[in-house]
């Protein structure tokens, strides 16, 4: 599903979609994988397996601009990750951080499951990131991969 047709800053096509996995073309599951590598293994040096089956039993959000993906995450239906719903797989290719993007698809995806609670594992210094679109903290924090993370929930009532 197409959510916005907007026109950059240079003047280029920009779009959000919103995809199950299988309404996928082979050329978006290409670069929503590229994005996870990059931004997880390659920046964040994350060795873990990203192939998990939750693609599988998710709804993938991406941002594109002139058909390249620059933001991604996957909602995960419940009862594949937690009993709630689940955003997972964020990821904002590094020129395009701290512009907003990856705050608008995650609003989305909140807004599509509009009182629905929603669990995130989030890496830990993204608290207050993540306070500020509604999650709560609700665990101490442990590693995941890793890298120390905290799940927050977001109730998603209003």
């Amino acid at each position: 599903m197409v959510y916005g047709l907007l026109w950059g800053l240079h003047g280029c096509l920009n779009m959000r979609l919103s995809k199950r996995f299988d309404e996928l073309t082979t050329q978006e599951l290409y670069q929503l994988l590229d994005i996870r590598n990059t931004v997880f293994v390659k920046e964040q040096q994350i060795i873990y397996v990203d192939t998990d089956d939750k693609d599988f039993y998710s709804k993938h959000y991406f941002w594109l601009e002139d058909g390249k993906i620059v933001t991604y995450l996957r909602v995960i239906d419940p009862g594949h990750k937690y009993v709630e719903h689940a955003i997972s797989r964020v990821a904002t290719r590094k020129e395009y951080r701290n512009q907003g993007y990856a705050s608008q698809l995650i609003r989305q995806a909140m807004d599509d499951l509009k009182g629905n609670p929603i669990r995130i594992s989030a890496q830990a210094y993204l608290e207050d990131y993540y306070q500020k679109l509604g999650f709560l903290k609700v665990s101490e924090p442990y590693l995941e991969e890793g890298i120390l993370h905290i799940q927050m929930v977001a109730k998603n009532t209003d």
